[in-house]
């Protein structure tokens, strides 16, 4: 059987809850071990959620372990909007 390929680009929203925690953690030693380029609470944010999204916990996630994984979570409940795109 052949195998096909397809591009599919998946658009979601959804509501996440971080603990403060989770910024407390990071200052600018944390930011020379782990991750130089999360600078502002939207990259926290973006990072954190992009990793939850794909299924790591929070305490999987490098510089975050020592924290609880429901220190961060998607509230699956709460997915606002999801979109598929394909093309053949």
């Amino acid at each position: 059987m052949a195998k096909r390929e397809y591009v599919v680009t998946f658009e979601i929203e959804a509501v996440v809850q971080i603990d403060d925690a989770v910024f407390a953690m990071v200052d600018d030693e944390w930011r020379e071990n782990f991750y130089p380029d999360l600078k502002t609470e939207n990259d926290i944010v973006e990072h954190v959620a992009y990793n939850l999204l794909l299924g790591s916990k929070l305490n999987q996630l490098d510089g975050w372990a020592t924290l609880k994984s429901t220190d961060a979570r998607i509230k699956s409940d709460d997915l606002i909007h999801t979109d598929v795109e394909r093309e053949y």
